[in-house]
Protein backbone atom coordinates (compact mmCIF):
# COMPACT_ATOMS: atom_id res chain seq x y z
CA UNK A 1 0.00 0.00 0.00
CA UNK A 2 1.34 3.42 -0.96
CA UNK A 3 2.00 5.81 1.92
CA UNK A 4 -0.10 8.99 1.82
CA UNK A 5 1.95 12.01 0.82
CA UNK A 6 1.83 14.90 3.32
CA UNK A 7 -0.30 17.91 2.41
CA UNK A 8 1.36 21.17 1.38
CA UNK A 9 0.48 22.77 4.71
CA UNK A 10 2.01 19.86 6.65
CA UNK A 11 5.22 20.07 4.64
CA UNK A 12 5.39 23.83 5.08
CA UNK A 13 4.87 23.54 8.85
CA UNK A 14 7.62 20.91 9.09
CA UNK A 15 9.91 23.10 6.99
CA UNK A 16 9.31 26.03 9.34
CA UNK A 17 10.14 23.81 12.32
CA UNK A 18 13.35 22.68 10.63
CA UNK A 19 14.38 26.25 9.82
CA UNK A 20 13.78 27.31 13.43
CA UNK A 21 15.86 24.39 14.71
CA UNK A 22 18.72 25.17 12.34
CA UNK A 23 18.63 28.89 13.10
CA UNK A 24 18.78 28.22 16.84
CA UNK A 25 22.16 26.57 16.37
CA UNK A 26 21.61 24.18 19.28
CA UNK A 27 21.46 20.92 17.31
CA UNK A 28 24.64 18.86 16.92
CA UNK A 29 26.32 18.95 13.51
CA UNK A 30 25.14 15.52 12.39
CA UNK A 31 21.53 16.29 13.34
CA UNK A 32 21.75 19.67 11.61
CA UNK A 33 22.90 18.03 8.38
CA UNK A 34 20.04 15.53 8.60
CA UNK A 35 17.55 18.34 9.21
CA UNK A 36 19.02 20.34 6.33
CA UNK A 37 18.57 17.41 3.93
CA UNK A 38 15.01 16.86 5.14
CA UNK A 39 14.32 20.56 4.67
CA UNK A 40 15.61 20.45 1.10
CA UNK A 41 13.26 17.55 0.33
CA UNK A 42 10.27 19.39 1.84
CA UNK A 43 11.15 22.61 0.01
CA UNK A 44 11.38 20.77 -3.32
CA UNK A 45 8.05 19.02 -2.72
CA UNK A 46 6.36 22.31 -1.77
CA UNK A 47 7.78 23.98 -4.87
CA UNK A 48 6.47 21.13 -7.03
CA UNK A 49 3.00 21.36 -5.47
CA UNK A 50 2.96 25.14 -6.01
CA UNK A 51 4.02 24.72 -9.63
CA UNK A 52 1.18 22.24 -10.23
CA UNK A 53 -1.31 24.61 -8.57
CA UNK A 54 -0.08 27.55 -10.67
CA UNK A 55 -0.41 25.43 -13.79
CA UNK A 56 -3.98 24.44 -12.92
CA UNK A 57 -4.94 28.05 -12.18
CA UNK A 58 -3.37 29.24 -15.43
CA UNK A 59 -5.29 26.65 -17.43
CA UNK A 60 -8.57 27.66 -15.79
CA UNK A 61 -8.01 31.41 -16.03
CA UNK A 62 -6.92 31.36 -19.67
CA UNK A 63 -9.96 29.42 -20.73
CA UNK A 64 -7.96 26.47 -21.99
CA UNK A 65 -10.65 24.25 -20.51
CA UNK A 66 -13.35 25.75 -22.71
CA UNK A 67 -16.45 23.63 -23.23
CA UNK A 68 -16.34 21.24 -26.12
CA UNK A 69 -18.74 22.14 -28.94
CA UNK A 70 -19.65 19.63 -31.60
CA UNK A 71 -19.86 20.98 -35.14
CA UNK A 72 -23.37 21.36 -36.48
CA UNK A 73 -24.32 18.60 -38.91
CA UNK A 74 -26.15 20.32 -41.72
Amino acid sequence: MKKKEPAFEERLARLQTIVAALESGTAPLEESVTLYKEGLAHAAACREQLDRARHDIKICSEGVTAPFDLPDDE
